[in-house]
């Protein structure tokens, strides 16, 4: 796959540039200033079948974070509609599944959002 974090990168802070010097890789620094991003590489995981590997599975993750819970809601639907059909090195990501949390230590409020390169 071509620099998926380049291009994940530039394609989020292009659609949202409150997002800009503000997405990391993986784990985020709990002092952080909201808003701001996470998000995982793709993990392909083989489909198996009766007749061997018919095929791979990829997957990504962004989370998406604000203080507010109106705000982290809002990047959660800008972030979908940046993502959902994005081209990533000849294929296109699809939303899958979304999951909100709220941090009470660090009062901060999130949503981790699943998408599949198919």
């Amino acid at each position: 796959m071509m620099d998926f974090k380049k291009q994940l990168i530039a394609l989020l802070e292009r659609e949202i540039p409150e997002l800009a010097d503000k997405i990391q890789a993986g784990a985020v620094d709990a002092r952080t200033p909201a808003p701001f991003a996470a998000f995982s590489v793709p993990e392909e995981t083989p489909v198996r079948t009766l007749h061997g590997i018919v095929g791979c599975r990829t997957m990504f993750e962004v989370a998406v974070y604000d203080s507010r819970f109106a705000e982290a809601e809002r990047l959660k639907r800008l972030a979908i509609a940046a993502l959902e059909g994005a081209e990533f090195d000849g294929k296109r990501s699809r939303f899958v599944s979304s999951a909100t949390e709220y941090y009470a230590d660090y009062d901060l409020h999130g949503a981790a959002l699943s998408f599949r390169i198919v």
